[in-house]
C-alpha cells in the first residue's frame, strides 16, 4: 500500500512507498516525525512556501495546526479524521505538499482511484516544484495498472457531467477522471435535457465515452424586459480533471479547493478538528497539551446490602482521590456500629468508571450470651461501575464479597457474607 508523502525541503523528504522503502535523499513522512519539534518545523515549512499567496498570516497557523491533529490521527489510524483534517488544511492554504498527504490517506483507506486522482492534481498544479515529480508519476503509473481512466467527450459543448451521483460539473470538450475498475453511471445534462449511460471500465484500460444530449429547439418568446440583460455564464474549460468529485464520498464546491470527507455514501460529513494552539516567536504553533480531566475527592455516602437478604448497613464518609486511584474512609451504621476502609482503581476516567476495589470493614458487636464487645475485622473484594453525572457528583454500584476473622459459631457471626453496594460521591 502507498503510504503517507510529505515533502518538507528542510527534511530532504521523499516519498516513501509500500513497505516504507527507504528513497534515495533521505527524509521521512509526517506520520513517522515522533518528536514534535520536528514536526512543527516540517509543518513550517509546507505553510511557508512563497508560491502560496495568502491575505491573512492566521491561516499558515490555521492550517499547521490542522495538518498537526491530522497526523495524530494518522497515528491513531483514525484515517477518516485525518482526511477531513488534511482536506480542510489544503482548503486553508493550497500548498500542493498537502496533496501528497491527503493522497497517501486516501490510499490507506483504499480509496486508490481517489488518492490517483489527487496525485494527478498535484502534478498538474503549478506551485509544484520539479523535485518529486517523477516519483509521483512513478506512483500514479502503478496505480493505474489496476485502475480505469475514463475520458467523457460531451456534446453539445458546456454540457455538465456527473459520476456515480456525484456533482456535476461544467465540461468544454472532455473530462479524464479516474475510476474503480467496475461499472459505472455517467450523467450528462444541460438545462432541462438529461441523459444517462452505464460504463464498464477494466483494470489498466483507458476507456473514452461519447455523451451525446440533444438540445431542445428554442421556443420562441418575447423578447427581454427592461432592465440589464443577465451576466453570461463563464465558458467550462476544454479539458476538465475533476478531482474528488466521483460518487457521494465527498462534498463541498467541486469547482474550488474546498472539499470534505464522508464515512460512508450520501453520510454526514466528518468536521476539521483544530486543536488548542499557540504561535511561538519563531512563528511556529505549539499545540497545547489537553488538560487531563482531574476526579477530585469528596464525601460518599453507601448502602451495604446483606447478600442473603437479611438487611442493610448505611455508611457515610470521605473519597480522597489521586488519579485513578481512590482511598475511602467511612463509618457503618446498621444495628450495630463499623467502620470501612479501602482503595478503587479505575479501569476508565470518563462517563463509565468500570472498578476494581479492596478494603477492610470491621463490626463491633456483642456475642451472644456474653456482656464484652468483640471487634470483628475483614477482608473485601468487589467490582463495579462508577457512573459521572457531573463534575461533582457520581453514582456508583458494585458488588463485593467479604471474609472475616471470626468464629462462626461462637459470635453467631457470618465469616463469609455477599455484600452488594449502591452508593453516591459528592466531589468538591
Amino acid at each position: 500500500m502507498i503510504r503517507y508523502l510529505s515533502l518538507v525541503a528542510a527534511l530532504a523528504p521523499a516519498i516513501a512507498l509500500a513497505q516504507d522503502a527507504p528513497v534515495e535523499g533521505g527524509g521521512a513522512p509526517l506520520a513517522k516525525l515522533k518528536d514534535e519539534k520536528q514536526l512543527a518545523e516540517a509543518l513550517a515549512q509546507i505553510t511557508s512556501d512563497p508560491a502560496i499567496p495568502v491575505n491573512d498570516p492566521k491561516v499558515k497557523a490555521i492550517a499547521q495546526a490542522l495538518m498537526s491533529e491530522g497526523v495524530k490521527q494518522l497515528l491513531d489510524k483514525q484515517f477518516d479524521q485525518a482526511l477531513a483534517n488534511f482536506l480542510e488544511a489544503y482548503n486553508k492554504f493550497p500548498s500542493p505538499k498537502i496533496l501528497l498527504n491527503v493522497a497517501g490517506t486516501l490510499s490507506d483507506m483504499s480509496r486508490n482511484a481517489d488518492a490517483a486522482n489527487t496525485y494527478q492534481r498535484y502534478l498538474q498544479d503549478p506551485a509544484t516544484g520539479p523535485e518529486r515529480v517523477a516519483e509521483v508519476k512513478q506512483i500514479l503509473n502503478t496505480l493505474d495498472a489496476e485502475l480505469t481512466i475514463l475520458t467523457v467527450k460531451v456534446t453539445p459543448r458546456g454540457s455538465e457531467i456527473s459520476i456515480d451521483g456525484g456533482p456535476f460539473i461544467a465540461v468544454g470538450v472532455s473530462l479524464m477522471t479516474r475510476v474503480r475498475a467496475g461499472i459505472h453511471l455517467v450523467r450528462i445534462r444541460k438545462g432541462d435535457a438529461i441523459a444517462e449511460q452505464s460504463v464498464n471500465g477494466f483494470e489498466g484500460e483507458n476507456k473514452e465515452v461519447n455523451m451525446v444530449l440533444a438540445e431542445p429547439a428554442p421556443v420562441p418568446g418575447p423578447g427581454p424586459g427592461p432592465g440589464p440583460d443577465p451576466k453570461p455564464m463563464p465558458e467550462p474549460p476544454d479539458q476538465v480533471t475533476p478531482w474528488l468529485t466521483n460518487g457521494t464520498l465527498y462534498g463541498g464546491d467541486a469547482t474550488s479547493n474546498q472539499r470534505t470527507t464522508r464515512t460512508t455514501f450520501g453520510g454526514d460529513e466528518v468536521d476539521a478538528v483544530i486543536p488548542d494552539y499557540e504561535l511561538t516567536e519563531s512563528g511556529q504553533i505549539r499545540i497545547k497539551a489537553p488538560e487531563k480531566e482531574t476526579i477530585s475527592s469528596g464525601l460518599i455516602a453507601v448502602m451495604r446490602i446483606d447478600g442473603e437478604g437479611r438487611g442493610f448497613a448505611g455508611g457515610f464518609g470521605i473519597a480522597v482521590s489521586r488519579g485513578r486511584l481512590e482511598a475511602e474512609l467511612m463509618v457503618l451504621r446498621s444495628e450495630i456500629n463499623g467502620g470501612f476502609i479501602g482503595l478503587r482503581y479505575r479501569l476508565l476516567t470518563g462517563f463509565v468508571r468500570p472498578y476494581i476495589a479492596a478494603g477492610v470493614p470491621g463490626f463491633v458487636f456483642t456475642p451472644p450470651m456474653q456482656t464484652s464487645q468483640q471487634l470483628g475485622i475483614g477482608i473485601r473484594g468487589a467490582a463495579g461501575i462508577e457512573l459521572k453525572i457531573n463534575g461533582h457528583l457520581s453514582i456508583q454500584g458494585d458488588i463485593g464479597y467479604e471474609h472475616f476473622f471470626v468464629d462462626e459459631e461462637e459470635t453467631l457471626f457470618d465469616a463469609n457474607v455477599l455484600v452488594p453496594t449502591l452508593g453516591v460521591i459528592g466531589r468538591l
